[in-house]
């Protein structure tokens, strides 16, 4: 079985029609899951949100999700935060964007998805079972962390993204599989990312890829599209340093 894997697109649509043509190259693939962090950050959420309904993938929920379906975004911006100012003003325009329809959908989704395979159950999460905001899997974090994260739920293998860096962990428990991200990767590259697992009844096969897309076609939908700027609140001295908002 060979199951297409990837998350936090954050509404990048040249980044994830790169990713998806990528896919089409690949052998075939028995499901695509996508982990979360669909619409939030790029120019054109209905776009993206069209494209998934027309592949037909498996989507789950993720904290940015749940950012736009919120009246506000307090959990994750509170007051005080460095980019409170240009996250309330995102949330407004994306919810212009965006009919009650694909807000319900947006909603509707599920927090994981399970999948049995010859290998053993494939569990897909947007950041860790418990939370939609952990950050608990990574090289950084001990046995102890990770277990607490991601044990217990019977699973052979845990992917999931969030951490916008791709890697694999072993543990006495699961494999972990960090599929990364579409869009805003770590390393700043126009490089969009995207894994294939492979489950054998002699275990797992993973293969994580990046394909390049062009930035420029996202900055001229969000000039286009009258997207807010998203920047950091202004520091002492009144400087501003600006962040792309689709990576």
């Amino acid at each position: 079985m060979r199951v297409g894997l990837l998350s936090d697109v954050h509404g990048n649509l040249a980044a994830l029609r790169a990713v998806a043509a990528a896919l089409d190259g690949e052998p075939p693939l028995d499901q695509v899951i996508v982990a979360g962090d669909l619409l939030w950050g790029g120019a054109r959420p209905r776009q993206v949100w069209d494209l998934f309904v027309a592949r037909g993938w498996t989507l789950v929920r993720g904290n940015a999700d749940e950012n736009i379906v919120a009246p506000t975004v307090d959990r994750d911006f509170p007051v005080g935060s460095r980019y409170r100012a240009a996250a309330v003003r995102l949330h407004a325009w994306l919810r212009t964007q965006l009919d009650s329809s694909y807000l319900e959908a947006l909603a509707g989704l599920p927090l994981q998805h399970r999948l049995a395979t010859p290998a053993g159950d494939l569990l897909v999460v947007h950041a860790s079972p418990r939370s939609t905001t952990d950050q608990c899997g990574a090289q950084h974090n001990s046995a102890a962390e990770v277990e607490a994260a991601y044990g217990g739920t019977g699973a052979a293998a845990i992917a999931f993204g969030h951490w916008h860096s791709s890697f694999v962990r072993t543990t006495a428990f699961a494999l972990l599989i960090n599929v990364a991200s579409v869009s805003l990767p770590i390393d700043g590259r126009p490089l969009a990312a995207y894994t294939v697992l492979t489950a054998t009844p002699q275990g797992w096969i993973v293969e994580q890829r990046r394909v390049p897309y062009d930035p420029a076609e996202e900055q001229r939908a969000s000039r286009d599209r009258g997207q807010p700027r998203w920047h950091a609140a202004d520091p002492p001295g009144g400087v501003v340093r600006g962040v792309p908002g689709t990576g």
